[in-house]
């Protein structure tokens, strides 16, 4: 379906993102595929996860640029892409680090209940009794949020998201980048402009001084932020 040899293969900030598309349209080819996906299978956690958001920062931080390669490296190396800018003069950037702040223990168990149900609640609590593949047990609690509920929560998990990563050690030159989810959590503007505040006063200083030189917050709907550190 998806190969290591493809995730790896280097690519410009101009066709990265649409090479993403294209890969992420195989997993909905069938029901199969689309619940392998779900569940991370097949490399799907690394292309959503990881090469998404470095596709989605690229289009927009080097401008789509033919000039700027990118190759996805998977493993245990502190960086998840390499960068080889050769505009004139090239940018700060030479490594990138993903994460995401919209994944969670949680957001698995819901991947899974869709998976066995066919829908699932987009939001709330799910539990589950017994280890994956012989659960006793797996339910959603029902209930709505509010709006403002859910734009906290996500706020959460993208300052947590942001202090994991502070803990640890990167090469000089990394932008990292985090998944967020403005699909409902900031899809207004004034959503977006708190998101922003919180970037300034409580992320860009959790990252100052270090080995990055930017911070990207992305997802797919048009929501990009980019500090310069």
């Amino acid at each position: 379906m998806l190969t290591r040899e493809e995730l790896e293969t280097p690519r410009t900030a101009a066709d990265m993102l649409q090479w993403v598309y294209s890969a992420n349209e195989r997993f909905r080819a069938t029901k199969e595929l689309r619940a392998a996906a779900r569940e991370g299978k097949q490399f799907a956690k690394e292309l959503v996860h990881e090469a998404l958001p470095m596709a989605l920062f690229a289009e927009r931080y080097f401008r789509g640029s033919s000039e700027v390669t990118i190759t996805h490296a998977l493993g245990n190396q502190a960086y998840d892409g390499l960068v080889v800018d050769n505009r004139n003069p090239p940018g700060p950037v030479k490594y990138i680090e993903v994460t995401v702040s919209d994944w969670s223990y949680v957001e698995a168990l819901r991947a899974e209940l869709l998976n066995r149900d066919g829908h699932a609640p987009a939001y709330g609590r799910v539990s589950a009794k017994g280890r994956r593949g012989n659960r006793t047990e797996l339910v959603a609690e029902g209930g709505a949020l509010r709006h403002e509920d859910i734009c906290e929560q996500h706020i959460a998990g993208v300052i947590a998201a942001v202090k994991k990563k502070s803990a640890n050690t990167y090469p000089d030159g990394t932008a990292l980048v985090v998944r967020v989810d403005d699909a409902v959590p900031f899809r207004d503007q004034a959503d977006a402009a708190e998101l922003d505040r919180v970037a300034r006063a409580v992320l860009v200083p959790l990252v100052q001084g270090r080995e990055f030189r930017v911070l990207g917050l992305e997802d797919a709907l048009g929501l990009h932020f980019a500090y310069e550190i």
